[in-house]
């Protein structure tokens, strides 16, 4: 096959780019052109993956997760922030989206669109341009259309459903009459999340939904050693409402001189203002990406996110999520009910935990086999070679 002109919309934040440009190097490989939709800010993730950024101007997101840190997953002020706020945040990118880059995709029209669920701009665009696309989730499909699960059972919150309407609304502005669109889907559609952690899978169309797992060949540049001497090695991650001094406190207040050599992995705008005092076998890590540090972890704490999950799942690595937000909280409620993850809510969180938690996680030999069983499942679902084959199929049938 020809190259073809390939455009990836994923949502403008790192941890939705990322899975994007795990899939960018392999279809670079088979002589495609890539193009990536992306803000300012995360622009120059991009060329090294091989895609060409293309840049729009996003809103400014204004959530209240202070105020809802310490409620339940199921609490509905959380699912009225989501529905609230947090969702029709996407709409607005979306408007500035299909204004701002129509002209470039008129003058560069792709031969396929490739997107996630929210980045609604990619569908206005697919439809003004007469491209094909496909959708991405980055986790869990939405079979018999709800929302929300908790116990096995779905159900859609009132905000939910008063942001379905308004989608419906701003989505007709563009030309769409058809109803229901949060829960629209293509006719090819790509899963990170395998089969086994969807909610209610068996209602999942296989012939439309494939489950190709993560995209992890995107690249970075080592710069990590490791200095563990031996020791097992615990990796925590900065997470959402928690970045600060205290937080990373707690861990290395708690696992100080303990077997344990621990990385807190405070990222590369973590204050210098903020000092920390770490016990000798406590390393900060700034720069090093995770997927140089996994090969060599025992277990991570991180926020609960499907990104986390997946480098995690796929490396074998036994996991202990600190949701705070409300997605990240279905995530890691799903992830405890199949027993392959801890769930320990950010608000939670205290030394006595963590050391609990660590305790809990590496002496128990049943959670340790079923992280075995799911780096097995991870490994063996293809990845983005997977992926290239089903978009490059999915195109020779529409030449």
């Amino acid at each position: 096959m020809h190259g073809r002109h390939i455009a990836l919309f994923p949502l403008p934040s790192k941890g939705h780019i990322n899975p994007f440009l795990g899939l960018c190097p392999e279809l670079v490989r088979r002589g495609h052109r890539v193009s990536l939709v992306t803000d300012e800010l995360h622009a120059k993730l991009a060329i090294p993956a091989g895609a060409e950024p293309v840049i729009f101007e996003t809103s400014k997101l204004s959530l209240t997760t202070s105020e809802t840190n310490g409620l339940p997953a199921s609490d509905p002020k959380r699912w009225e922030e989501v529905g609230r706020n947090f969702l029709p945040w996407h709409l607005n990118n979306a408007a500035l989206a299909a204004w701002g880059l129509d002209r470039f995709y008129k003058e560069n029209r792709p031969d396929l669109i490739i997107y996630e669920p929210e980045a609604y701009a990619a569908r206005i665009l697919a439809r003004r341009l007469h491209s094909p696309a496909i959708q991405y989730y980055c986790d869990f499909v939405h079979p018999g259309r709800y929302f929300h699960w908790q116990g096995g059972v779905g159900h859609n919150p009132p905000s939910i459903l008063e942001f379905s309407r308004l989608l419906d609304s701003f989505l007709s502005a563009y030309g769409f009459e058809e109803p229901n669109n949060l829960w629209h889907s293509e006719d090819l559609n790509f899963c990170a999340f395998p089969f086994e952690f969807q909610f209610d899978a068996n209602w999942i169309d296989s012939r439309r939904f494939c489950f190709v797992g993560p995209f992890l060949d995107r690249p970075f540049t080592p710069v990590w050693r490791n200095c563990s001497g031996g020791k097992r090695v615990i990796l925590v991650s900065a997470v959402t409402g928690a970045t600060d001094a205290d937080y990373f406190t707690k861990f290395a207040d708690a696992l100080s001189a303990s077997e344990y050599h621990v990385i807190l992995s405070v990222g590369e705008h973590f204050p210098i203002c903020e000092p920390l005092s770490l016990g000798r076998n406590v390393e900060i890590n700034r720069y090093a990406s995770h997927l140089e540090i996994l090969p060599c972890t025992d277990l991570h704490f991180y926020s609960g996110g499907a990104g986390g999950t997946l480098e995690g799942c796929h490396f074998g690595v036994p996991l202990i999520a600190l949701p705070s937000v409300a997605h990240n909280h279905k995530v890691a409620s799903r992830l405890a009910e199949l027993g392959v993850a801890l769930n320990l809510p950010l608000h939670t969180l205290t030394q006595q935990a963590i050391r609990e938690s660590v305790q809990a996680a590496l002496q128990d030999d049943a959670f340790l086999g079923r992280v075995e069983d799911m780096r097995r499942l991870i490994r063996g679902s293809g990845g983005s070679v997977m992926a290239a084959d089903r978009i490059e199929e999915f195109l020779a049938g529409r030449a």
